[in-house]
């Protein structure tokens, strides 16, 4: 496997998919401040609904981007001609997750200013994260554990919840006012999500548990190998 390297250059930086990451970076800001306007009184309700399609339109930024990257290689032939410079570069594998959090986060705290997300979601969500990034770096190089379908489930939920709350005020006034509909679906993702995160750490804890005996196991066996051998 060829060793990943951090090369800075208009060729590395400038690729149709970095652009359009820059371009996902940048809606960030304009849904959140037309949906955070949308709650004040001197500025229309649909406006989150013109946030949520700014969102929507980044969103969808993220499926292309992928894409040219993978088809578009060095010496690709586009039509006639053929493309120079890969699109598949390593600045847009660090900088595309980046763009992914900053929506994410960008999209719950607006909702939570706006008042259409109880903060509480976002702090269990943000404290989640942080623990799996805390565990995730202990257990790194030592381990390997594969991701679960639940918490690829949690997060599909936690999503849907997410565009639900853009209806906070709909849902409240015509279907559910006690606990709204949204925030029982981003509860169900919480759940989930956190469920997820302690099935994760307590598998990753086990097979490090297994490492290391079986480590301990070949220390102890080379060591009377050679004491066999002395003697």
């Amino acid at each position: 496997m060829a060793e990943k390297k951090l090369i800075i250059n208009r060729y590395t930086v400038w690729t149709v998919p970095n652009i359009l990451v820059f371009f996902r970076i940048l809606c960030v800001p304009v849904f959140m401040t037309m949906v955070i306007l949308s709650a004040q009184p001197a500025h229309p309700d649909w406006y989150v609904y013109i946030g949520l399609g700014v969102m929507a339109l980044a969103a969808v930024t993220d499926v292309f981007d992928g894409k040219i990257a993978r088809k578009y290689k060095k010496g690709t032939k586009f039509g006639k001609h053929v493309v120079k410079h890969d699109q598949a570069t390593y600045v847009g594998q660090l900088i595309d997750p980046i763009a992914d959090k900053t929506m994410h986060i960008g999209a719950m705290l607006a909702l939570v200013i706006a008042g259409y997300l109880h903060w509480a979601f976002l702090f269990l969500i943000a404290f989640r994260e942080i623990a799996m990034v805390v565990g995730g770096s202990f257990f790194m190089n030592k381990v390997n554990v594969q991701s679960n379908m639940l918490g690829k489930v949690a997060s599909a939920i936690i999503s849907v919840g997410i565009i639900a709350c853009f209806f906070h005020k709909l849902i409240v006034a015509h279907l559910w006012d006690v606990y709204s509909l949204d925030w029982i679906i981003v509860t169900i993702g919480v759940v989930l999500n956190w469920t997820a995160a302690v099935c994760y750490l307590v598998g990753a804890a086990k097979d490090y548990k297994k490492v290391k005996a079986e480590k301990a196991k070949k220390s102890v066996s080379v060591e009377s190998e050679t004491n066999e051998e002395n003697n």
